[in-house]
């Protein structure tokens, strides 16, 4: 049975390494499968994980609120949609995008922003709160943290997009924002950047693991 599974995942790989080739039907079947695969999980994992253990727990006042909401959804894939469906389908969805901005909204601010301004206000530019302030290593450690500084709160300024405001000192603010959202752009385009080459590697890193696999496959196969 191994040695079956290894086959088709060999097989599966040489017919995406087709597209070298050209977009080819051998491609088009692997991406097929590909997605089938991934659908077919998705879904036995939710039953298994989220459906059947919520259908089973006892619980009406808690079960039958989602579970009205699931079924009102049915009325979304309806070919004919007259205007009592659509209203009824549009409930649920309108419930889930409503709980999903907010969860959205919830986690930039308590999970990513907050944590950032905590984090960035208890970095220290006086060498003597360092262990090794006269040293190589104090020196680096206040580099980055002059760096983490600039970086957060260029990136913070650079989404303030009312810039000019009225009165005598419109002017300095205006130079001071457009200065700040300038470093701020810089710091966005160096991490957009190290997020590109660890993609790019870790593309790379897949490739030669399966190549590797190809390799080792033929190899004991004609071994």
């Amino acid at each position: 049975m191994e040695a079956i599974g290894l086959l088709i995942a060999a097989v599966l790989t040489l017919m995406v390494f087709s597209y070298i080739l050209g977009d080819n039907v051998l491609f088009k079947l692997a991406g097929h499968i590909f997605v089938g695969v991934a659908v077919g999980y998705a879904i036995v994992i939710i039953w298994y994980q989220v459906l059947a253990p919520t259908l089973t727990a006892g619980n009406l006042l808690v079960t039958a609120p989602a579970l009205g909401l699931c079924l009102l959804l049915i009325f979304k894939i309806l070919p004919d949609q007259g205007a009592l469906s659509n209203m009824l389908g549009s409930i649920a969805l309108a419930f889930i995008l409503g709980v999903g901005a907010a969860l959205a909204v919830g986690g930039a601010l308590l999970g990513t922003l907050m944590p950032q301004i905590s984090a960035t206000t208890a970095l220290s530019l006086n060498p003597a709160h360092y262990e090794n302030g006269d040293s190589l290593a104090g020196a680096l450690q206040w580099l980055s943290n002059f760096i983490m500084i600039i970086g957060t709160v260029g990136t913070f300024a650079y989404f303030t997009f009312a810039v000019r405001a009225s009165g005598p000192l419109g002017g300095v603010r205006e130079i001071i924002v457009r200065f700040w959202a300038g470093m701020g752009r810089v710091m966005i385009i160096i991490t957009l950047g190290a997020l590109f080459a660890n993609t790019v590697s870790a593309r790379v890193a897949l490739l030669v693991s399966r190549l590797e696999f190809l390799a080792g496959f033929f190899g004991g196969f004609g071994g």
